[in-house]
């Protein structure tokens, strides 16, 4: 039995299959568009942390869509090893000093991977080579709940020390201590910037007409005569220390003396001064008896002809005695 369509029928037909055909035709329009067609490049990049990040992103190079994410894997060394494909066009500015980073296209939404252009004079990085990552902080991944976590149990353990730093304060006798403490603050400056000045000028006297040049200079000579002495000493050094032993011996026997010494000086130490005086009168009564033995007869010619010996003495040159 055949068929037979009607003329409303016929054009309702036509109109399904140029539907269909421009259905397909858009489809293969955008795939053409999105690169779905064209040659595909694979490289692969190391993140410490990739959150939001998934197959399917977006890679950029320059703000231009370059290709997308295959595969987000965690490794054994807890690094996330991103794998990902580019668009053979996008290919040459792919250098080995590239780096590959995670970013947001806008403030909040998903993130993308973003490929830095490399310099001209790196050469191109091979097929399935991996490309040096570059971990970066955005607002959201600052405001992520595990960095959040971490963040307020670290406010939480500040807030404790304030509130013990608070109640520290409380204390009436540190609040004036502190008071004082801020007091002392600016004479202490003042003081301070006496010092320095000082300092200047004891450097400017120190570096005055190279003073510090000839003192150095004097320094090295010392060090040098030091250096000439030091080999004498220790050629001397072996009968120094003989000497010094005989010395330390000789002061222990001196010592010992003065221990018997002493205890007797001690027993006429009140009597010194009176024999003392008694002995300078001895002599004063031997001189008077000298000087009148020398006015006797007997001893008069004699004492004179001393005394001219003694003057002729005198009157001699040092060289004729």
């Amino acid at each position: 039995m055949k068929v037979k369509f009607n003329k409303f029928e016929r054009v309702a037909g036509f109109f399904v299959l140029g539907a269909i055909g421009l259905f397909f035709m858009s489809m293969v329009g955008v795939a053409v568009k999105q690169g779905w067609f064209d040659t595909k490049v694979s490289y692969t990049t190391k993140f410490k942390a990739a959150e939001g990040l998934h197959a399917g992103a977006v890679v950029q190079i320059a703000g231009l869509r370059a290709g997308s994410v295959d595969q987000v894997d965690l490794m054994d060394d807890d690094m996330i090893m991103v794998k990902f494909s580019v668009l053979e066009k996008f290919t040459t500015r792919i250098k080995t000093d590239s780096q590959a980073q995670l970013i947001r296209p806008f403030v909040i939404g998903e993130r993308a991977l973003e490929i830095t252009v490399g310099s001209n004079e790196a050469s191109r990085l091979e097929p399935g080579g991996l490309m040096r990552g570059h971990d970066t902080v955005d607002l959201m991944t600052m405001l992520s709940g595990r960095n959040l976590g971490e963040s307020l149990a670290t406010m939480s353990d500040m807030m404790t020390n304030l509130k013990t730093l608070a109640e520290a304060f409380l204390d009436k006798d540190r609040t004036q201590n502190m008071i004082r403490m801020f007091d002392r603050i600016d004479p202490l400056l003042k003081n301070l910037n006496t010092m320095s000045v000082e300092v200047i000028k004891l450097s400017r006297q120190a570096t005055k007409d190279e003073n510090m040049g000839h003192v150095m200079a004097e320094l090295a000579t010392t060090t040098r005569e030091l250096n000439a002495l030091i080999p004498m000493i220790n050629q001397k050094a072996p009968k120094m220390g003989e000497d010094i032993e005989k010395l330390v011996s000789n002061l222990a026997v001196l010592t010992d003396q003065f221990k018997v010494f002493i205890p007797a000086l001690a027993e006429v130490g009140p009597d010194l001064p009176h024999a003392s005086r008694r002995a300078v009168q001895a002599l004063d009564e031997a001189v008077v008896l000298l000087k009148a033995m020398q006015k006797s007869f007997f001893l008069r010619g004699n004492v004179e002809d001393v005394k001219e010996e003694e003057e002729k003495a005198r009157r001699l040159p040092a060289s004729t005695k």
